[in-house]
């Protein structure tokens, strides 16, 4: 049968026959067509509707056409004179993200038009063609005697290259470059209208991880299982995408913890409408009420705040003398104030944004650990606040003794030690701030113990914790004040512990120098390690004499005293090598051991450099497969690691040749010049000398009784270190895990500057 339409013959029998032959030349699949209409044909305004879509049965096994051909293409093939088809889009209605697009085709010498709308201009154009080919066929039903089957089939294959066509689209979208290209199966099964549940969930829990746990199904259909854990919890997820798995995954999550009992608040999902108590409880109470809800785009913590508490104030204050924390701001939201501390005002309310959050409706900062179970412990929101308690405590403190003290106010390392009478700080009392980063020159070690070695901040703040343990145990001589000590004597009548519920804090601005900052900042994948075996993980260190960072000990390194006199550089094990110490000795160090059971660090609050593995790493990890042969009560220790939300950002300056003590009792801080290991001025000791906390000691032989139940008759300092033998015993084995991990060989100070006597006056020359 022949079509002429405006000079060009068309050969309606000849497509159908193609038509079927491409049907029968493909697999065959199940789908479901709507019974929707389609107006085809609009001719100057007026709309045909006689020209309608034919309604199909639901579910009807049809052709899938892979190769499938577009009506544009058939057109352009019909009509092949230049210019014969013009396409025009006359507009585009509807919203930004969601406009339809209006397309009309004129064929030359016709005097019909065809209009075709859609999503896209692809899907208009190809439903303008579309038209123009129904009614082509129309007519030739009409003037012809073709067989109605075959117009139908030739019908069918052209709806069913469209359907096709729109399948490949997501939200309704297309390329026209993919036009042509074969079907594709739908990429989504979750109808997203507003925003992504992952999207939304991790705005409430940051570092969230999803795994894969399994893939079944053949390669071109596969399904995929992800699991994800929160708050101790799993939740599964499966679909054919790991995208989809997620998707259905962070459903699952956001279903169990939706609507937060504390304020009453519900977060709205971007999930398909429904009746499930998920999405529609109490939501137009909620906003009835004037509860504020969070929307669904990504907000950062300020902007999050101001949608649930639009009313909320903020007031900052600066101090020009602190570079690191010039500002400070201050949220008061029903009567309690959060604050926050920063560089630029941006960080400071940041910062106080993210504390309120995570008070109020338990969210996680994103400069938090991620707040779930892992093999380094369970990581809670009041540990979370607790840390950032500790850090402002700190910061807080160093300014207060530095007022007025603009030239020792500098520093790149600032640490302090916070105690604690309970799991909160209400209690919480200073220890000690410190500042520094450089160790004593070679030339101006001495021989009697009235220099420090080791000025880096948080080596000082140890050593000043010690001399608290000193006062402490002095009130146990007065049996008046007896009470108020921290201490409290052991059940066989000999030697000292600590009171339960005491418990000690680390604070350091940074990273400890050594293995645990041996790492890039911007790693992709902050909570492994990629590398784990690599040569320099774990590796011992030592600090750089006079100057900032660290160096890997090579093979056996022995110190002499006249070596270094001459000129041979003095190696100083790295801060990150210390901590571990701590971790298995105990901070009291040996000459305390004669008194008190060993005392562990209850965490680690660190400012910024932090990388949970590498920490853990470096303070304790490194030796646990090694270290054997602990006496008790000796242990490896494992502190929480944690860190504030103002973090503290890289100052690029030379770090000064200072470091500041301040300790519990003292009236003003004592500055330390780095290079010659005493105070400014050179007339008096460091209170934290070796020499100082040597007589202290000598002191408490004469009044307390030790734990092994007899006073040492040692004469000099290193005789006291090494008479209490379950120390010497637990340092060993120490030493003796490095060794067997192969990381190196623990340099010890030459033998020389612990040879003084214990009752040698303060004011002893050397």
């Amino acid at each position: 049968m022949l079509l002429e339409l405006n000079g060009v013959t068309l050969t309606i029998a000849n497509m159908a026959k193609e038509s079927e032959t491409i049907l029968e030349n493909n697999e065959t699949v199940e789908m479901s067509e709507s019974k929707e209409t389609m107006d085809v044909k609009d001719v100057e305004g007026k709309t045909n509707n006689s020209a309608k879509r034919p309604h199909e049965d639901q579910h009807k096994e049809v052709s899938e056409i892979v190769n499938g051909r577009n009506p544009i293409s058939i057109l352009n093939e019909l009509f092949t004179a230049p210019s014969s088809l013009r396409y025009e889009l006359l507009e585009a209605q509807g919203p930004d993200h969601s406009p339809t697009f209006i397309t009309l085709l004129k064929i030359k010498d016709h005097e019909e038009e065809f209009k075709g709308s859609g999503p896209s201009k692809r899907i208009a154009k190809s439903r303008a063609a579309l038209g123009a080919l129904l009614y082509m066929f129309e007519r030739s039903r009409k003037v012809g005697d073709l067989s109605v089957v075959k117009s139908e089939a030739v019908s069918k294959q052209v709806r069913k290259i469209l359907d096709v066509e729109e399948s490949r689209t997501i939200d309704g979208r297309g390329d026209e470059k993919t036009s042509e290209k074969p079907a594709k199966k739908k990429r989504t099964e979750i109808d997203i209208t507003e925003k992504n549940p992952v999207s939304i969930l991790n705005e409430l829990r940051v570092g969230l991880k999803y795994e894969v746990e399994a893939v079944s199904g053949p390669p071109h259909h596969p399904v995929f299982n992800v699991r994800v854990e929160v708050d101790g919890q799993t939740y599964h997820g499966s679909g054919q995408s790991k995208k989809i798995a997620r998707a259905k995954a962070a459903e699952q999550v956001l279903q169990s913890f939706i609507q937060f009992p504390t304020n009453g608040i519900i977060l709205k999902t971007s999930a398909p409408k429904q009746d499930g108590d998920f999405t529609s409880d109490k939501v137009a109470e909620i906003k009835k009420s004037g509860v504020p809800v969070i929307g669904s785009r990504d907000k950062n913590p300020v902007m999050l705040l101001n949608e649930l508490y639009p009313n909320v104030a903020y007031s900052f204050t600066n101090n020009d003398t602190d570079v690191v924390n010039r500002f400070r701001a201050v949220i008061t939201i029903k009567g309690e104030e959060f604050i926050g501390t920063g560089s630029s005002k941006k960080n400071a309310k940041s910062a106080a944004a993210k504390l309120a959050l995570a008070k109020l409706i338990n969210y996680t900062p994103s400069v938090y650990l991620n707040n779930k179970s892992s093999e380094y412990g369970l990581v809670t929101k009041d540990k979370l606040l607790m840390a950032d308690g500790i850090g402002r405590m700190v910061n807080e403190k160093f300014m207060e003794v530095m007022a007025g003290d603009i030239q020792h106010s500098r520093r790149k390392v600032l640490a302090g030690i916070v105690m604690t009478r309970g799991p909160t700080l209400d209690d919480a009392e200073i220890i000690c701030v410190t500042t520094g980063t450089k160790c004593v020159s070679g030339g101006h070690i001495c021989l009697n113990g009235s220099t420090l070695n080791d000025m880096h901040a948080e080596i000082i703040a140890r050593r000043c914790l010690v001399n608290f343990f000193y006062d402490q145990l002095e009130i146990l001589v007065n049996p008046e004040t007896a009470s108020q000590s921290i201490f409290t004597k052991r059940q066989n009548g000999n030697g000292y512990k600590l009171l339960p519920g005491i418990e000690f804090h680390l604070y350091i601005n940074t990273a400890p120098c050594g293995d645990a900052r041996i790492f890039s900042p911007h790693e992709d994948q902050p909570h492994t390690d990629r590398h784990p075996n690599r040569i320099s993980r774990g590796q011992l260190r030592t600090k750089i004499e006079s100057g900032e960072g660290t160096i890997p000990i090579k093979g056996s390194s022995i110190q002499t005293w006249d070596g270094i006199i001459q000129g041979e550089r003095l190696l100083t094990m790295s801060c990150s090598d210390k901590i571990c110490k701590w971790n298995v000795l105990g901070v009291q160090g040996a000459l305390l051991s004669h008194f008190i059971e060993p005392i562990y660090l209850k965490s680690i609050v660190l400012g910024s450099l932090m990388k949970e593995q590498h920490l853990y790493r470096a303070i304790c990890g490194r030796i646990e497969q090694t270290l054997q042969g602990l006496p008790p009560p000796f242990q490896l220790n494992r502190p929480e690691m944690l860190r504030v939300s103002s973090v503290e950002v890289r100052q690029a300056q030379k770090a000064p040749n200072f470091a500041v003590i301040w300790s519990r009792g003292m009236q003003l801080p004592e500055v330390v010049m780095t290079d010659k290991g005493r105070p400014e001025g050179g007339a008096k000791l460091s209170l934290v000398c070796k020499q100082n906390l040597a007589k202290r000691f000598a002191w408490l032989q004469e009044w307390l009784s030790p734990i092994g139940g007899r006073r040492i008759t040692a004469m000099t300092y290193a005789d006291a270190k090494e008479s209490i033998k379950t120390y010497v015993v637990a340092r060993q084995a120490l030493y003796d895990a490095f060794k067997k991990a192969q990381l190196g060989v623990w340099v010890t100070k030459p033998m020389e500057q612990d040879m003084f006597e214990l009752a040698a006056p303060i004011d002893q020359q050397f």
